[in-house]
């Protein structure tokens, strides 16, 4: 039978208590988990009888999936956010594996590739000074950020960025 601790850490309590503290690791998560709220209100705007509402029951991938398919979004937004959530997935089964610079700039070039505007294209055009200016956990903080505006944008009414931004607010 197979081991299924093979390369991956056993977690203790001290492994535990480190994962709290990782930044970048809670950035990401959190980053991923709006990402997914907003699919849910896009979905919404275009919903399917059999559907039944339960977008919230979804995978990640089902919600993208769905959300190319109705065209809401267009592929290269659905394929940088299948590869958001390989990310999240590596992450979510290998908790011991941090996330690497050259894997947080692909994931800048991935979005600005699926249609992600960001207000300096260093980010994901210059990997050098991306790296000397961003480092990782400015990367996926701008990701997530733009992601989520950019998403919202394409619903194509500004009340969902109003009501995101006021409700962060209260």
């Amino acid at each position: 039978m197979k081991d299924p601790w093979e390369n991956r850490v056993r977690p203790d309590l001290k492994h535990i208590t480190s994962l709290f503290e990782n930044e970048v690791l809670g950035a990401f998560m959190s980053g991923h988990l709006v990402i997914e709220s907003i699919l849910v209100q896009m979905l919404e705007t275009q919903p399917k009888e059999s559907d039944g509402g339960r977008y919230f029951e979804w995978s990640f991938r089902r919600k993208v999936d769905a959300s190319e398919s109705r065209g809401i979004i267009g592929k290269g937004t659905a394929d940088f956010l299948r590869g958001l959530n390989d990310v999240r997935n590596r992450l979510a089964h290998k908790l011991d594996t941090p996330i690497t610079f050259g894997e947080a700039f692909e994931l800048a070039k991935l979005a600005a590739r699926g249609g992600i505007d960001f207000s300096d294209e260093t980010i994901y055009l210059d990997r050098e000074k991306s790296e000397k200016w961003y480092g990782i956990e400015g990367i996926i903080q701008e990701v997530f950020q733009n992601a989520a505006q950019d998403l919202l944008y394409f619903l194509g009414d500004d009340s969902y960025i109003v009501e995101f931004v006021s409700a962060k607010d209260s």
